[in-house]
């Protein structure tokens, strides 16, 4: 089946709330976060479906979906451009290419100023990052460790263009 990358429609948004609540749980050995009342973690996509500043974006093969993207304005080192929010691919389905296609999916899609993070002791992540940027992008990137703020961590700083 071929991937299909695209931004998330209406009907997209039950599938991407419990794809969040898979990539919470790999998360929570580094990332800690509570369960609610009904054993959720609960990620808010309200934002994400008015689509004016936060955008959603999801992955498929056929009709499963196998990753996701959440994009909301820059904010940690920046003022203006883009902030990765979230980005997640099923582990079946890592190291095939999806991440570097859903990547490139949402960069062409937000041309500009970009920021993308990773929590410290996710060196996996940053090694991904880092490939996948210097791939899709031709000019300069920053690495910056933000150790102050509402988010730490090791940070991307760069531009996409339209020749990305």
């Amino acid at each position: 089946m071929p991937l299909v990358c695209r931004n998330a429609e209406a009907d997209d948004f039950p599938a991407l709330q419990q794809l969040l609540e898979l990539y919470q749980y790999e998360l929570s050995d580094i990332w800690h976060q509570d369960l609610d009342a009904r054993a959720r973690y609960g990620y808010d996509l309200s934002r994400h479906k008015q689509a004016e500043r936060f955008f959603a974006h999801v992955a498929l093969e056929g009709e499963q979906y196998v990753g996701f993207a959440l994009v909301a304005p820059a904010a940690v080192t920046r003022v203006e451009g883009f902030w990765m929010e979230q980005f997640f691919v099923l582990k079946r389905h890592r190291r095939s290419g999806v991440g570097l296609q859903l990547a490139r999916h949402v960069f062409l899609t937000h041309p500009g100023l970009w920021e993308v993070g990773q929590l410290p002791v996710n060196a996996a992540a940053r090694l991904f990052w880092r490939s996948v940027i210097s791939t899709l992008t031709r000019g300069p990137v920053v690495e910056l460790q933000v150790t102050e703020g509402w988010w730490q961590g090791f940070v991307q700083q760069f531009r996409i263009g339209g020749d990305a």
